[in-house]
């Protein structure tokens, strides 16, 4: 076994935070965060050409989640899953 510590590393085997972003793939840095962030969109209900247009939630990907039929619930709702709602324009 080496006692050998890496350019990465510090004496305690760990790298340090600064680092870590510089290690990251271009995929792994597309990931960072999607689990957290949110946003709404106003939209056409796809269900109901009739009916009044809807509040979609969307992750940070694009990933539709979740649809509500007002801005102030969709909002709500992403706050109670404890991701961090942000505007899109």
């Amino acid at each position: 076994m080496s006692n050998r510590i890496t350019d990465h590393e510090d004496a305690e085997g760990v790298i340090p935070a600064e680092q870590d972003l510089h290690m990251l793939s271009s995929g792994d840095f597309a990931m960072l965060g999607i689990q957290d962030f949110a946003y709404v969109r106003k939209m056409d209900n796809p269900e109901d050409s009739d009916a009044a247009r809807i509040y979609a939630v969307f992750t940070a990907d694009g990933t539709h989640i979740a649809s509500f039929e007002s801005y102030a619930v969709a909002y709500a709702a992403i706050r109670q899953h404890d991701m961090e709602p942000r505007s899109v324009h």
